[in-house]
């Protein structure tokens, strides 16, 4: 959902979430390795690799800015849609893009317009995506780019979701156990002396009897009932005084895949980025020259949970967390806001060890861009478990377009670049709502440019104009790769 923040009252008041955010999540001690988590403790890139900004502070920034380097142009979201792709049609097409400040092909797919998992489904495409036939296409499609001075790269939009019908849903097939689980709790209240006959969640992880006095829970009352339990029954008769149990259970997610499990990055990218450099050896970082995440969504958010979570965290922390789970939901007393701040910096460590560091050390090593517009683009600062966090790991930050208003995510996504990503690149994504013939000149353009613009993004693209899809934004005329102007043959 889009917010517009119209008042400057509202954008401060985000500001100050994030800091108060960054600086509780900096209060907690890190679960993770402070080497391993930390962008800045990385070795220079592969020597030859472009597009990496330079941190040296006595660089001298005016003849990239007359001349710009390898790896700084317009990376145009080209949308292979419509009608069958044919050699000579790209061929065509390539040749006008040529010596047009284009450095980059995001080759992209676009989907139906139904909701729900199974029903956004991406259009089918002549030859179908990764077949045979789609990746000779490919392989030749990379070698003419690259002698025109263009590297190419493919975007995971309408892909990489659970029932989408790519790898996602491949991974699951083969390792049912790899869906997301999530926590929840109930709870009852129990008089003294009486007795609760109580059939707990399946998977019940933790069951504590806390004491209420005058409707408050007394801390450090807490009492572990999990022993009482027989099968799932409880039954167990309060001491003196009002009690509140607490069942805390996962809840396995079906439509969801599990950030937390650390097969899933190396799952991911045997399924979906090496194909790539096998299809095209030796063109990693060259004609190919990198990936697109966009809109990632797991299909769960919340308190997640892991078989390991319980023994992670007693590593981590050096504490039990089971006594203490439900501080997760309920205040147990003053430690309540520790085991919060130390359980969401052990799942967003889990998090960048499971998925986000391992792709984004797969393309660094590689010295390729691996760029992003995850979630909701920064309007959550928490989502994720830390967007900050989480976001750091991208190689390029995508902001969204002006003429939104969408001042607040551009200066989360500034931020993470600027401030804790110290590889990542700013990229605007120019034309997307702004109208057809939006270009670089566009007034609204202008307003994005002191938060760090480094690389555009054209999002109107297209090898055919013929309607494919049912989305009035898929059915551009134009293209602002060519200052406006529409294919007139080809």
């Amino acid at each position: 959902m889009d917010v517009s923040f119209t008042t400057r009252a509202e954008l401060l008041r985000l500001i100050v979430l994030v800091g108060l955010f960054g600086t509780l999540m900096a209060s907690a001690t890190r679960a993770g390795n402070p080497d391993y988590g930390d962008p800045a403790k990385l070795p220079p890139p592969r020597a030859g690799a472009v597009g990496y900004p330079s941190r040296d502070p006595d660089l001298d920034v005016l003849p990239g800015f007359v001349k710009p380097p390898p790896g700084y142009g317009e990376v145009a979201f080209y949308w292979w849609l419509g009608d069958p792709l044919t050699k000579e049609r790209l061929t065509w097409q390539l040749d006008q893009l040529s010596d047009k400040g284009i450095f980059g092909l995001q080759i992209n797919y676009a989907h139906d317009d139904g909701r729900g998992i199974g029903k956004r489904l991406t259009y089918a495409s002549d030859p179908p995506l990764f077949s045979d036939e789609w990746w000779k296409l490919v392989q030749w499609f990379a070698g003419e780019a690259k002698k025109r001075g263009m590297a190419i790269s493919l975007s995971d939009y309408t892909l990489g979701i659970v029932g989408g019908g790519y790898w996602m849903d491949e991974i699951l097939q083969e390792h049912p156990d790899m869906h997301g689980s999530v926590l929840e709790a109930t709870a009852r209240n129990v008089e003294a002396q009486t007795e609760l006959v109580w059939e707990v969640s399946e998977n019940n992880i933790a069951l504590i009897a806390y004491s209420i006095e005058n409707g408050n829970l007394i801390p450090g009352s807490g009492i572990d009932l999990r022993p009482q339990l027989q099968g799932r029954t409880l039954r167990w008769r309060a001491p003196m005084g009002t009690w509140r149990v607490v069942d805390v259970h996962s809840r396995i997610i079906a439509t969801s895949v599990d950030p937390l499990e650390p097969r899933l990055g190396p799952e991911v990218i045997r399924r979906f980025f090496q194909p790539f450099e096998d299809h095209l050896p030796g063109e990693a970082g060259k004609a190919l020259n990198g990936f697109f995440s966009d809109e990632l969504n797991f299909g769960i958010s919340g308190n997640l949970w892991h078989r390991r979570f319980a023994e992670e965290f007693r590593s981590r922390k050096g504490y039990d967390l089971l006594p203490e789970l439900p501080a997760l939901f309920i205040d147990i007393g003053p430690r309540t806001p520790k085991i919060r701040l130390d359980y969401n910096d052990v799942m967003v460590a889990l998090e960048e060890e499971s998925y986000f560091r391992p792709l984004f050390d797969w393309h660094y090593q590689r010295g390729m861009l691996y760029g992003g517009d995850h979630g909701g683009r920064g309007l959550n600062v928490t989502e994720f478990g830390d967007y900050f966090r989480t976001q750091r790991w991208m190689l390029a930050r995508q902001r969204p377009a002006a003429t939104e208003h969408r001042l607040a995510k551009t200066k989360v996504q500034s931020s993470i670049s600027t401030c804790i990503s110290v590889r990542a690149r700013g990229l605007r994504v120019l034309q997307q709502r702004l109208g057809h013939h939006a270009g670089p000149a566009h007034p609204s353009e202008h307003r994005k440019l002191p938060v760090g613009q480094h690389l555009q993004v054209l999002h109107g693209l297209y090898y055919s104009t013929t309607a494919a899809t049912g989305s009035g934004r898929r059915r551009a005329t134009t293209s602002a790769c060519r200052t406006g102007r529409t294919w007139t043959s080809g």
